[in-house]
């Protein structure tokens, strides 16, 4: 019965503690400087979770391309100096 108040008990606060991270702009003058920083903070966490979630992209999608054999392939036909050749290998 303790572990199961003890999980309740963290879990509210958990959400709590993600609820209070979030900034609200709107409180501040829209012509003030605190509502410019606000605002720019805001949009340096968002460019930083998109460009997280990008790189994160890229490399799933290098490591699905590097699977497949049209990179050896690709590769082939780049360093080959003629048709003829790159059919020969």
């Amino acid at each position: 019965m303790k572990l199961l108040i003890t999980l309740i008990t963290s879990f509210i606060l958990l959400i709590y503690s993600a609820v209070a991270d979030e900034t609200d702009c709107s409180k501040f003058d829209k012509v003030s400087k605190e509502y410019a920083k606000c605002n720019s903070l805001l949009l340096k966490k968002k460019s930083i979770e998109i460009k997280e979630k990008a790189s994160k992209e890229i490399i799933i999608a290098k490591e699905k391309f590097s699977k497949f054999d049209l990179k050896k392939k690709l590769l082939k036909f780049k360093n080959s100096k003629s048709h003829k050749e790159y059919k020969e290998n």
